[in-house]
């Protein structure tokens, strides 16, 4: 993605977001881009200046995987302590709910793609957990 500080003919100065500078040369022959202050489609590009980044953001992703890592670690936590765990059942637990057949609770467990489908297929809700299950294949 590249921003560009875009003009139109009434001296407006704005700024749009482009895949790259191809994308912009498109959309502008067919009229695609306006200002949004007075609708002209008379647009070219204004002075930017170069967005330099540092030479590396290792460091950066790094605390950034580690933040997302303990709020995942979080979130299994809060649903471990707050979540019946019914395993294997979960599709089968999720769709007597959904029918009455027993009285609604939080449950968490396990369900392949095929489950998950069925549970679509129903308009039964559910989400799917962001991290592996503990579950123990051999």
């Amino acid at each position: 993605m590249i921003l560009f500080n875009l003009k139109c003919n009434h001296h407006h100065i704005f700024e749009v977001w482009f895949k790259d500078s191809q994308e912009f040369e498109k959309q502008k022959k067919k009229d695609l881009i306006s200002c949004p202050i007075c609708d002209d489609k008379k647009i070219s590009k204004s002075l930017m200046t170069p967005n330099l980044g540092k030479k590396s953001n290792k460091r950066n992703q790094k605390t950034i995987n580690k933040t997302l890592i303990n709020k995942i670690s979080k979130y299994k936590k809060i649903v471990e302590e707050n979540f019946e765990y019914v395993g294997d059942k979960f599709t089968e637990e999720a769709k007597k709910m959904k029918y009455g057949e027993v009285d609604e609770r939080a449950i968490y467990g396990e369900a392949d793609l095929k489950q998950a489908k069925e549970l679509v297929d129903e308009d039964i809700d559910f989400q799917p957990l962001p991290w592996p299950s503990d579950k123990k294949t051999n």
